[in-house]
C-alpha cells in the first residue's frame, strides 16, 4: 500500500504539470488505480489529510476522492460502471468522513470537497444504509469550537437543503421525520448557545472568531429553512415562540465587524444572515400563516429596514429578499386594509419603488467595462437578485390589489421624470432610463422569461408610449447615452407581444444597424430582440415567415457573423451565444429563401466551427452553432435543390477533426448530422441500399469500436445513426459482414439500465432492414441477450421496451418470412414453455402502462398472435388466447386519444428547436432539432393492418368461418366488461361472427 500511495501522490502532482504529456500519463495512471486498486479511496484520503504534502497535492488528492465517489458510489447504473466500491470500504468510509471533515476544519478548501463527498453518499444511502450519519454529526457538536460546528453545520445543510425543492412522497416524509427525531433537540440547543455567545460582548471578539460565529448563525437560519421547507414540524411550531424571537433579533442586528479589509460592496455574513431569516419569513407567509401572528410584525420590521439601507452593492440581495417578502404579505387580500390608504401607497412608492429604479454608478459602469455581465444579468434571468426588478415585483405585487391609485403614482413619476430628461437629456439621461423601467413595471400584468409580456394593464397605453417615447431613441444617433438606446430596445422586446404584425415589421429594419454597433450590449440587446421577434406565435402558429424577412435576412446574417468572428481567440469567438442563436433564428425563418446566399453562410458556419472546435467553451453557442448547419441543410436540400455532396464536402473535413481529436463536446452533435445527411439520402438520391459515400463506409466500422460508446453524449445520436446505415445502406451492411458488430452494440446497450432503450432502438431497426434470413443464425443469441438482462436486473422500462419490441415484430409481414410463430419457437428453443412464462410474467402485466405513442404498435401485436400464431390458436401456448384476447380488449377500453403522426406535418411547419433558457442545457446530449429529417413520405409498416379493431374483427370472422362456434365461445369466458363493448363495436361495424 506505501507503494501505491507513494507512486499515486506523484501521479497527483503530475497532473498539475505544465507539459500535456506528462498531465495525460499521470491521469492514465490514476485512472488505473481506481480501477485496480480496492484502497484508492482511502490513499486519496490519506495525502489529502497529510499536513506534510503540498497544499496543491493535497487539494488534488480531495478534488480527485470527490469526484471518485461522484462517479463510482452509486449503483443507477451497475452494467456502466467499471469502477466499484466494495462493501467494506463503504463502511470504512462512512465511519471516518465526519472525522476528517473536522480535522480540516483550518483546510476550507480541502474541506469542502469532503462535505461535498458526504453530500453524495447520503443521496444514496441516507438513511437506510447509513443511519447513524445524523447521530456522527450531532454528538460532535461543541459549545467552543465554533469552526468545528460550522463543518458539521455546513454538511448538515448541504444533505438537507434538496429537500426545498423536491416533490412530496411519503419516502421523502419519513427521511424527514428521520431527521427530525435526532436533530432537533441538539439544533434548538445550539442555536440557544450560539445566541448567548453572540449577545455576550460581540464587539470585542477577534475577527476571526466574529467570522465563525456569524457563519453558524448563518447555518442555523438555513438549516432553519431546510427542515421547514415541506411542512413545519410539530417541534419547531411548539417552539415557535423562542424561534421567531431569534429570528426577528438577528433581522434587526446590526453589529460592529471588526475586519479592516472589507470592503463596502462586498456582502457580509450579516447580510447574508438577515437575507436568509426574510427567506424563512416569505416561506411562512406563503405556508404557515394559521401558525404565524408575528408576521405583521416582520413586514413593519422589513419595511423599516428597506428605509435605512444605503445604496451599496452588499444590500442588493437583502432588498431583494425583503421586498420579495413584502410583496408576498401585499398580495394577501386579507391585509389589504393595511396597505390601502393613499398615505401608505405613496410612501411604498416613493421609498421602495423609486429609488431601486434608479440607475447607479457601479451599473454604468458595468455596462461599458464588463458587458458580458451587465447582459448576463438582464438576459439570463439573474435580475432576481437586482434592485430593479425586486421594485419592479413589488410594484406588480402591488397592482394586483390597488391598481388604480398605484398606476396612478407610477405614472406621475414617469411623467416628472420625463420632464426632467427633456429639460436636459445629457445631464439627466438617467431620468428617462428610470420612466422607462417605472412604466415597464406598471404596464405588465403577466410575463415570462422567454415569451415576454403575455397581458398588459388597460391603465398605460404601451404602443402610445412606445411611439412617443421609444422608437425615436431607435433610429436616431445622436443619444446622451448608449444606456438610452439599450433601454429602447429592450422595451421593445419586452412589449412586442403587444405590437402588430405591421409594427413589429417596421420595427426590424431599426434593429438591423444596431448590430453593427461597437458596444456590445446593443449589438446583443438587438440580437435578441430580433430572434424573439422571429419566434412570435399567434394562434399556436409563427407569426413570421420566409417572405417577411427574405430582404432583411442576408444583412442580418452579415453583421452577426461580422461581430462573431471579430472574436480572436476561440473563446471569444463563442463568448455570445445570443448572436448565434439569432443567426439560427434567422435561417430558420428565411429557409429557402436563403438560397442565392446558402455558400456564404455554410463558408461563415464553417469558420466558425473550425475555431470553436480548437478550445469548446461556450455549450450553448456550440449547440446554436451546429442547430444552425443542420437547419441550413435542411432547407437547402428540399427536393434536391442544393445536392447532398456539397455539404458533405464542405463539412466532412471539419467533422473528421472533431472525430480524430475526440471532442467530446462536439461529437453528439457532428453524429446528428451525419445522420441527418445519411436519411437524406434515401429521400433526395435514387437509393438501392447496396452502396454507401466513401466517408460513411470508412467511419462505420470505427462506430462499432467499443471506445466511442463508453461517451454517454454519444449514444442517442450513435444510434440515431447506425439506424440510418441500415436504413440507407442495409445491403451494403450485409455484403460486408457488419450484421455482427452492429448486434455487439446491440448486446452491449441492452446489458445498461441507463442505455437499454437505445439497444431496443437499434434491435428494431436491425429487424426492419436486414432480411430474415441475414438474422435468423442470430435470432437465438438476440432473445438470449434480453433474457438475460431480464432475469439479472428487470426494471419497468425494461418490460415495456420488451413488450413494444416483441410486439412491433409479430406484426413484421416481411417477404422472407417473419411470423409470430417464429418468434415463439425460438423462445421455446431455449427453453421449454419459455414464451408463456415471459408473456405471464412479463408482457401481459405490462400492457395496459403502455405509452399512448406505442398503443396501436401494441394492439396490432396483440391482433397477430391472435389471428396470425397457429401457436397461439391451437397448439401449445393456446393457453394464452384468452389472456392475450382480455389484454387487447382491456386497451380497446381505455381512452382513444388522438396523437398527431409526423406524416400529417406539413414540410414548412415549425421546427422544434429547443430553448436552452427553459430547458437547460443538457451536459452530454442535446437534441438537434433541425436534424430531424421529415419524412412526408414514410410508409407506415403496419397501415395494411389498419385500425386495430378491425383487424381483429377480420381475423377472428376467419377463424368463425373455419371453426364455427370458437370464438363465441372464448369471448363468452372473458370479462363481460371488457367484452361489451368490444361486441357492441362489432355489431355495430357489420362484422358478424360466426
Amino acid at each position: 500500500m506505501e507503494i501505491q500511495l507513494e507512486m499515486i501522490s506523484q501521479a497527483l502532482a503530475n497532473t498539475l504539470h505544465h507539459q500535456p504529456e506528462i498531465r495525460l500519463q499521470a491521469e492514465s495512471i490514476l485512472e488505473k488505480a481506481k480501477i485496480e486498486s480496492d484502497q484508492f479511496s482511502i490513499i486519496l484520503i490519506q495525502i489529502s489529510n497529510n499536513q506534510a504534502n503540498h497544499l496543491s497535492i493535497r487539494q488534488a488528492a480531495a478534488l480527485a476522492f470527490k469526484n471518485y465517489i461522484k462517479s463510482s458510489w452509486s449503483n443507477e447504473d451497475e452494467e456502466d460502471q467499471s469502477i466499484k466500491i466494495s462493501s467494506n470500504i463503504r463502511i470504512s468510509l462512512k465511519q471516518q468522513l465526519i472525522d476528517i471533515l473536522i480535522s480540516l476544519s483550518n483546510a476550507p478548501n480541502l474541506q469542502i470537497q469532503f462535505q461535498e463527498s458526504i453530500s453524495i453518499i447520503a443521496q444514496s444511502d441516507f438513511p437506510d444504509q447509513w443511519d447513524d450519519l445524523i447521530d456522527q454529526l450531532v454528538k460532535r457538536f461543541t459549545p467552543n469550537d465554533w469552526k468545528v460546528n460550522n463543518a458539521l453545520l455546513s454538511t448538515a445543510h448541504a444533505i438537507f437543503k434538496r429537500w426545498r425543492s423536491e416533490f412530496r412522497t411519503d419516502t421523502l416524509f419519513l427521511q424527514i421525520k428521520f431527521v427530525l427525531e435526532r436533530f432537533c433537540d441538539p439544533y434548538l440547543k445550539l442555536f440557544k448557545h450560539l445566541d448567548s455567545a453572540l449577545s455576550n460582548d460581540f464587539s470585542n471578539v477577534k475577527p476571526k472568531e466574529q467570522s465563525d460565529l456569524t457563519k453558524s448563525l448563518l447555518y442555523m437560519i438555513q438549516l432553519y429553512y431546510d427542515l421547514n421547507s415541506q411542512d413545519i414540524p410539530e417541534f419547531f411550531e411548539d417552539n415557535l415562540s423562542q424561534f421567531m424571537t431569534l429570528l426577528h433579533k438577528y433581522l434587526t442586528w446590526n453589529p460592529i465587524l471588526i475586519d479592516n479589509d472589507q470592503d463596502e460592496d462586498e456582502v457580509t455574513d450579516i447580510e447574508k444572515i438577515k437575507s436568509s431569516i426574510c427567506e424563512v419569513i416569505e416561506l411562512y407567509s406563503q405556508r404557515y400563516l394559521d401558525v404565524f401572528p408575528m408576521m405583521g410584525t416582520f413586514a413593519e420590521t422589513c419595511w423599516s429596514l428597506l428605509t435605512q439601507l444605503g445604496q451599496q452593492q452588499r444590500y442588493d440581495i437583502l432588498v431583494s429578499k425583503a421586498t420579495r417578502f413584502l410583496s408576498v404579505v401585499v398580495r394577501m387580500s386579507s391585509q389589504k386594509a393595511l396597505f390601502e390608504a393613499d398615505a401608505t401607497l405613496e410612501a411604498f412608492c416613493e421609498k421602495i419603488v423609486l429609488p431601486n429604479m434608479i440607475l447607479r454608478d457601479f451599473e454604468v459602469e458595468m455596462f461599458e467595462d464588463d458587458p458580458t455581465e451587465y447582459v448576463r444579468r438582464d438576459l439570463e434571468g439573474s435580475d432576481n437578485d437586482t434592485r430593479r426588478q425586486a421594485a419592479t415585483n413589488f410594484t406588480r405585487a402591488l397592482m394586483e390589489q390597488f391598481e388604480t391609485k398605484v398606476t396612478q403614482i407610477i405614472t406621475t413619476y414617469v411623467q416628472n421624470h420625463l420632464q426632467e430628461y427633456a429639460i436636459n437629456p445629457t445631464t439627466n439621461w438617467k431620468s428617462k432610463d428610470a420612466a422607462i423601467s417605472l412604466l415597464a413595471s406598471v404596464a405588465s400584468r403577466s410575463s415570462t422569461s422567454t415569451g415576454g409580456v403575455t397581458s398588459t394593464n388597460s391603465l398605460v397605453d404601451v404602443v402610445r408610449f412606445f411611439s412617443e417615447h421609444v422608437v425615436q431613441d431607435l433610429s436616431t444617433t445622436i443619444l446622451p447615452h448608449q444606456i438610452i438606446l439599450s433601454d429602447a430596445i429592450k422595451f421593445l422586446n419586452t412589449f412586442r407581444n403587444q405590437l402588430t404584425r405591421d409594427q413589429l415589421l417596421s420595427v426590424l429594419p431599426l434593429l438591423s444597424p444596431h448590430l453593427n454597433s461597437d458596444v456590445m450590449v446593443i449589438y446583443t440587446y438587438a440580437a435578441h430582440t430580433i430572434e424573439r421577434i422571429l419566434f412570435i406565435k399567434r394562434e399556436n402558429r409563427l407569426l413570421f415567415s420566409a417572405n417577411d424577412i427574405q430582404v432583411l435576412a442576408p444583412q442580418l446574417l452579415s453583421s452577426l457573423f461580422n461581430q462573431i468572428r471579430k472574436g480572436s481567440t476561440p473563446q471569444l469567438v463563442a463568448q455570445n451565444d445570443v448572436l448565434m442563436k439569432c443567426v439560427m433564428r434567422i435561417i430558420v425563418t428565411a429557409r429557402r429563401s436563403l438560397i442565392t446566399q446558402y455558400t456564404d453562410i455554410l463558408s461563415n458556419l464553417i469558420g466558425i466551427l473550425v475555431e470553436i472546435s480548437k478550445n469548446p467553451s461556450n455549450p450553448k453557442f456550440n449547440h446554436y452553432t451546429f442547430e444552425s448547419i443542420s437547419a441550413l441543410i435542411r432547407f437547402m436540400t428540399i427536393e434536391n435543390a442544393v445536392p447532398l455532396s456539397v455539404f458533405e464536402n464542405a463539412l466532412f473535413p471539419s467533422f473528421s477533426n472533431i472525430l480524430t481529436q475526440d471532442i467530446q463536446d462536439f461529437s453528439p452533435f457532428v453524429f446528428q448530422i451525419l445522420s441527418q445527411l445519411l436519411e437524406l439520402h434515401s429521400q433526395v438520391v435514387t437509393n438501392t441500399k447496396d452502396e454507401l459515400p466513401e466517408f460513411y463506409i470508412n467511419l462505420l466500422q470505427p462506430l462499432l469500436t467499443p471506445t466511442i460508446w463508453e461517451i454517454k453524449g454519444n449514444i442517442p445520436a450513435l444510434v440515431r445513426l447506425l439506424k440510418a446505415y441500415l436504413n440507407v445502406g442495409s445491403v451494403w451492411i450485409i455484403k460486408n459482414n457488419r450484421v455482427s458488430g452492429l448486434l455487439g452494440v446491440y448486446q452491449k446497450l441492452i446489458g445498461s439500465k441507463l442505455n437499454d432503450q437505445f439497444g431496443f432502438d437499434l434491435l428494431l431497426a436491425l429487424f426492419e432492414h436486414i432480411p430474415m434470413e441475414h438474422l435468423s443464425n442470430y435470432l437465438r443469441n438476440i432473445f438470449i441477450i434480453l433474457l438475460t438482462r431480464l432475469q439479472s436486473s428487470k426494471t419497468d422500462k425494461f418490460n415495456k421496451g420488451l413488450n413494444y419490441f416483441l410486439m412491433y415484430i409479430f406484426n413484421l409481414e416481411k417477404p422472407d418470412g417473419i411470423e409470430p410463430d417464429l418468434i415463439i419457437n425460438t423462445f421455446n428453443s431455449i427453453q421449454p414453455g419459455l414464451f408463456c412464462q415471459v408473456m405471464e410474467g412479463v408482457i401481459l402485466p405490462t400492457i395496459i402502462d403502455t405509452p399512448i405513442k406505442e398503443r396501436r404498435v401494441v394492439e396490432l401485436g396483440h391482433v397477430s398472435l391472435l389471428t396470425r400464431s397457429r401457436a397461439i390458436q391451437i397448439e401449445s401456448e393456446s393457453r394464452l388466447y384468452l389472456p392475450i384476447l382480455s389484454s387487447l380488449l382491456k386497451l380497446f377500453n381505455l381512452p382513444n386519444l388522438n396523437i398527431s403522426k409526423e406524416d400529417d406535418i406539413d414540410l414548412n411547419d415549425e421546427i422544434k428547436v429547443s430553448e436552452l433558457e427553459e430547458n437547460g442545457y443538457q451536459v452530454g446530449f442535446s437534441v438537434l432539432g433541425a436534424s430531424e429529417v421529415f419524412k412526408k413520405n414514410k410508409k407506415d409498416l403496419f397501415e395494411s393492418f389498419g385500425d386495430p379493431r378491425d383487424a381483429l374483427a377480420r381475423g377472428l370472422v376467419r377463424t368463425g368461418e373455419a371453426q364455427p362456434g370458437k370464438i363465441p365461445g372464448l369471448i363468452s369466458q372473458v370479462d363481460a366488461n371488457l367484452s361489451t363493448p368490444y361486441l357492441q363495436w362489432l355489431s355495430a361495424a357489420g362484422y358478424q361472427i360466426k
